[in-house]
Parts: structure tokens; sequence; C-alpha cells
């Protein structure tokens, strides 16, 4: 049917004149701009003019959708589970595979045979065949798993010299049972590759070839082997932004990137040691289980999210600025499930440098040494992961496992420049259910813009709580009151009204909704 439409786009095509006299680096911009495959493969079909242009596209996004899936399974039943398996990842298993096993990854090989110039892929399978429950038996395919060696390697066999991102978001079902070999093919075919963007896979990150080019690499939802962070930093020697998201196998390295500026740490097995030197460190966000043993050198950060899972044991240090001024503190400290833990050395230096500060945990002993060591700080966030949310964002109860812990508040008066203070719904909570010790405080930080997320348990504690944040130097206040609090919204805002009114200065108040998703837009990350 496709090469019938091709063959009609040959043809005189009633196309009005002024659009086939448009220049070809307007219409090569225009389609570069739409970058759906269908959408490219669309315009195309209008006339032969179209379809030589649309072949030197350089920016495309390919969809795979959940009613491929559904056809593929109609169409081949249980048949396919009885055929001899090809090799995964072989050249053969695209060309020798049963036609309704092979269709998706043989149509996106012939749609980029000829695309040329391409520098920019996306492949991705659609979130509603992520989501959607399968027969166990789909794990036995692999006609839906795009990070296939040999599926990518026809994929860039001839752009590959011009491709400079590449992103794949495979299937997971089928990509957790098989170890993708993709960094080695394009460490060898995209010498030009500076962004990659990897999720849902199996990853093989040994016998890679020098990635020179290789600027930023995001890894979400992906398996690694043991060797992943130390094989990373030994070939791409020129990483500006690395952000490991939930990646799970990785067992420790040393990570020294020179021009590294961002960096997102997020490992679900703790790995053993972690050490790094990162001497143009901006920006640093941990969210993991903490590694056994963990250094970091950044002289020049700024903007810190600290969410570790702290395992008893464990050696934390960071470094900043100026090592001649470090200090060290030995500490007890809490895990986020509000485990004790002993013998948790956490080394931080006398710094001057950071700026904003995002901080989730149930204790802060490290966040009073960060906040006291960088009176500079501008913005912070707080928060203890102690509430319990369904998928759909409904709330469902207060974790009990983790400590109701406060904050030394005080030590916010050594921030001299606070612009920002944002609380997350756990650190409400627990400042609701303290309010009486925080009636004791003597004077409140002073800030200029307070954002809170709640949900309200306590309609008069909530009342007093914002009371006491209400400092003469805000000016800004936004509230957001979770869609299913205990104490409505409805209930709260003319609290809320009330507590402003009383304020001697003039306060701009939004009262918003959340149900999922916390605003950290006011910061850097």
């Amino acid at each position: 049917m496709l090469r019938k439409r091709m063959a009609a786009a040959q043809l005189s095509s009633p196309v009005p004149m002024e659009m086939l006299q448009l220049p070809v680096p307007i219409v090569e911009d225009i389609l570069d701009r739409v970058g759906d495959a269908k959408d490219i493969l669309n315009v195309q079909l209008v006339c032969k003019y179209f379809w030589g242009i649309g072949e030197n596209i350089r920016s495309v996004r390919i969809v795979v959708l959940n009613r491929f899936h559904e056809r593929a399974r109609r169409s081949t039943g249980s048949l396919a589970l009885e055929e001899k398996p090809s090799i995964a990842g072989s050249p053969e298993s695209l060309t020798d595979a049963p036609k309704s096993a092979s269709t998706i990854k043989h149509k996106i090989v012939k749609f980029l045979e000829n695309k040329l110039r391409l520098e920019q892929l996306h492949i991705e399978i659609e979130p509603m065949l992520q989501a959607k429950s399968v027969p166990e038996d789909e794990r036995r395919r692999d006609d839906f798993w795009m990070s296939d060696p040999g599926f990518l390697n026809q994929c860039v066999a001839r752009a590959g010299s011009r491709l400079q991102h590449l992103c794949v978001v495979d299937y997971g079902q089928q990509a957790i049972m098989r170890k993708s070999s993709i960094l080695r093919i394009v460490s060898q075919s995209c010498k030009h590759l500076r962004v990659m963007d990897l999720r849902n896979a199996f990853i093989d990150t040994t016998d890679c070839e020098i990635m020179a080019s290789m600027t930023s690499l995001t890894l979400r939802c992906v398996k690694v082997n043991g060797s992943a962070l130390q094989d990373i930093n030994a070939t791409m020697p020129k990483l500006q932004t690395l952000a490991l998201l939930s990646v799970f196998g990785a067992e420790g390295g040393d990570l020294s990137f020179e021009h590294m500026s961002v960096l997102c740490l997020g490992l679900s097995t703790p790995a053993k040691k972690v050490n790094m030197y990162l001497p143009n460190l901006t920006k640093l966000q941990l969210k993991m289980q903490c590694p056994k043993d963990l250094c970091i050198r950044a002289p020049v950060l700024k903007y810190v999210a600290f969410n570790l899972d702290v395992a008893q044991g464990s050696k934390v240090e960071l470094f900043c600025v100026n090592e001649a001024l470090e200090t060290t503190i030995t500490s007890t400290v809490p895990t986020m499930k509000g485990k004790s833990c002993s013998n948790v050395e956490v080394q931080l230096e006398n710094s001057l440098g950071l700026l904003e500060l995002l901080y989730g945990a149930s204790s802060f002993i490290t966040f009073s040494n960060l906040v006291l060591s960088n009176p500079n700080l501008r913005k912070i966030f707080l928060d203890v992961p102690c509430m319990a949310l369904a998928d759909d964002g409904r709330f469902l109860e207060v974790l009990k496992n983790v400590q109701l812990n406060l904050p030394r508040f005080s030590c916010l008066h050594s921030c001299r420049d606070l612009k920002v203070l944002n609380i997350g719904p756990g650190l409400w909570y627990c400042m609701e259910t303290s309010v009486e010790t925080l009636l004791l405080e003597e004077a409140w930080p002073s800030m200029q813009k307070l954002i809170l997320h709640m949900i309200p348990h306590n309609l008069e504690a909530s009342a007093k709580v914002l009371g006491l944040l209400l400092r003469t130097s805000v000016t800004s206040v936004v509230i957001y009151i979770h869609t299913s609090s205990p104490v409505t919204s409805k209930e709260l805002q003319p609290k809320i009204q009330e507590q402003v009114a009383n304020c001697e200065q003039d306060i701009k108040l939004e009262i918003l909704a959340w149900t999922k998703s916390l605003d950290f837009s006011c910061f850097s990350f």
C-alpha cells in the first residue's frame, strides 16, 4: 500500500503553484518543525517535490502507538510463541522473522533508510502501551524492543555520522529482559552525537569507544551493569549534564568530569563507593539510596537538592569552595523511612557558595549544618517524606514509620538574603501537630515569598502556623491545598484570608489546588 502511495506521489499533483515555488530551505524547516513521522510522511506524499525534500529532514519523532501493539497481537495470536525465535539483536531478527512479528521495526527502518541528513531522532513507545497490563509471555517477544541492537544498527547505519541527538523510550515489558549494546553502537557509528536520552531499558555500558562529542546523558528507569559509573566516566569525557534517574545495578565508581555543570544522581540500588571531583558543577540533585561511602568535591556548587536514604554506617562528604575551611560533623541521621542510623558521618565544608537548597528527609541535622555554612542561601524548600498518595494523587495516610521532626527554624536567621521559603506537605503536617512548640519560637526568619503545599488536618492549627510565618517581610504568599485533604479548601480559605488581612503589609495571596505534583518552578532545577 505504501509503495502505491509513493508511486502516486511521482505524478503531477494539484498542489498550488505557490507551494511548489517555496524555497527548499523553508520547506525543510517546516518539516523539521512538524517533527512527527506520520505527519512528515503525509506531507511527503503530497507530491514528488515534497517527497524529495522530505528525505532531507533533520529532526523526526517516531511514536509507537498502543494500537500497533494490539494489531500485531491480533494478527499473530499465539503463533509467534510457537515459532523458532530469532537471536535477539541480530540483523536476522528483522529480515527473516515472520512478517507479522517484524512489521513495526521494519517500517521504522524503511522510513529512516534515506534520511541521510538526520540530526535528531526520537523513538518512543507511547505511555498507554507502557502502562497497560499484558500477559506474562509478552516478555518472551522482542518485536517492540526498541533498543534491539540489530534494529538500531539499521536505524543509524546511513545517518549516524550526522546524528547529534538520540532519544529511545523503550517498551519496558520486553526491554528489561534483554541487555542492549546501544551505547557501543552509537559510540562506533555516531561520532558527533551530543545528547542521548535512554529510558526503560537494560543497558550494557562496557566496550564503548570514546564519545568525545557527548555533552548530555540521561538514563531513566534503566538497569545497568555494575561498572556503569566508571564506564561513563571513561568514555564520555566532555559530559556537561548527567542525569541518572531510577537507575538499578550500579556498584560505584569515580566521576571526574571537568566540564560537568549539572548532575542528578538517582541510584535505586545502593552503591559501595562513589567518589566525585567536579570542578565546574553548579547544580546537584541527590535522590537515592545512599552509597556506603559518598564523597563529593564541587568547588563552585550553587544549587543542591538533598534527598538521601541514608543507611547505617554510611559516610557522606561534601566539599565546596575552600578546602582549608572544611569542618567535620559526625551525627546520627535517620533514614527516609524513619529508622535511626548510627555511625553516619556527614562532612561539610564551611562554604559560602550555595544559593538554593531543596531538602527532603526526616532528620534536619544535615540541613542545619548546610544552612549555617551557607548564609547566602536565597531559596529553600523543606519537607518530611511522610505523606502517602495513591497513583491518582488521592491522599491515603500519614506514614507511621517516618519520624515527624521539625527543623531548627532559628538557623534560617543566618540566611541574610532569603527570598523564598517553600514548605512541603509532610513538613506542614509536622508543623500542625507541633504548633505549641512553634509558638515558643521568639523570632521567625524573614523571607519575601512564602510557598506552602499542604494536606491540612487541623483547621485551627493550620491557621496558627500560617500566622507565625507571616512576617512583615512577606509580600507574596502562594498556598496549594490538596484536593482530597481532611480539611477542605473551602473550610480553610476564610482562615487564610483572615490571617493575611491582619498583617500590616500588603500581601499578594494566591490559593491554588494540587493533587500529584508540587510546584518547584521558582527553583533553578
